[in-house]
């Protein structure tokens, strides 16, 4: 039976200065070494470390499987030479060619990708024992999630169709670069099918009825320095919740 560990959290976190797109990194360990995404260059001695204290280097890892293709979950691809990489076909389509508009999707992803072992995969096919791929689009034109069996229920491995607790409540990702209406019914489907989520920009859930449970504690800690000849006034953090969040249809 496949067992599911967290490598990396995701975080719902931004600024006034830019997002730190921090997504979840998942294991699923089963008759093979599954990562689910992969994150950006920001976090890649942290991956790589934090997989060394799963006792596994990147040359372990049989297959990467990308929820999506945006920067912030892709740009570690390179890190993993050996694996297979599975993403879906309309995926690797679309960002062979990207609305000009879409930032989340430069224009160099697909170079990446394609420089990978890719193997396309589509709703309903087993990648291992109990571990099958459900298409969840509207967030990305090709998004996919995994759906993981266990004794205690069925786990969602979701990446932005669902990214955070949030999205439970409001039936919507943070944003939406394809489709609402395809965002809206992915969630409906997500929940429908899984009671265990492992979100692309929150820590692992459990959604009972209209209960919540987080089953990971979590701590972030933003450095800063003073700047030469500021004294003490170089650097200045403070935290909030983001009165303007709101689901984002990008043009």
């Amino acid at each position: 039976m496949a067992t599911i560990e967290t490598v990396l959290q995701g975080f719902s976190l931004a600024s006034n200065q830019g997002s730190f797109a921090f997504c979840g990194v998942t294991l699923i360990r089963g008759t093979k070494n599954i990562l689910v995404d992969v994150a950006h260059v920001g976090r890649r001695q942290l991956l790589v470390g934090r997989l060394a204290e799963l006792e596994l280097t990147p040359n372990d890892i049989d297959c990467v499987f990308m929820t999506h293709a945006h920067w912030d979950h892709i740009l570690n691809l390179d890190v993993f030479p050996n694996a297979e990489v599975l993403v879906h076909r309309n995926e690797r389509e679309y960002v062979r060619k990207p609305k000009d508009n879409d930032w989340a999707t430069p224009a160099y992803v697909t170079h990446l990708l394609e420089s990978s072992k890719v193997r396309e995969v589509a709703g309903g096919e087993e990648i291992d024992d109990d571990v099958r791929v459900l298409e969840t689009p509207g967030h990305s034109r090709g998004a996919i999630s995994l759906l993981v069996g266990g004794p205690q229920g069925t786990s969602a491995i979701c990446g932005d169709a669902l990214p955070n607790s949030l999205s439970v409540s409001t039936g919507l990702p943070r944003l939406v670069f394809w489709e609402l209406e395809a965002a809206k019914a992915s969630i409906r489907t997500l929940l429908d099918k899984a009671q265990h989520f492992y979100p692309g920009h929150d820590r692992p859930f459990t959604v009972d009825g209209s209960t919540i449970r987080y089953l990971q504690s979590t701590d972030v800690k933003v450095f800063g320095w003073p700047t030469p000849g500021e004294g003490e006034g170089g650097a200045a953090v403070s935290y909030g919740l983001d009165p303007t969040y709101q689901t984002t249809v990008v043009p």
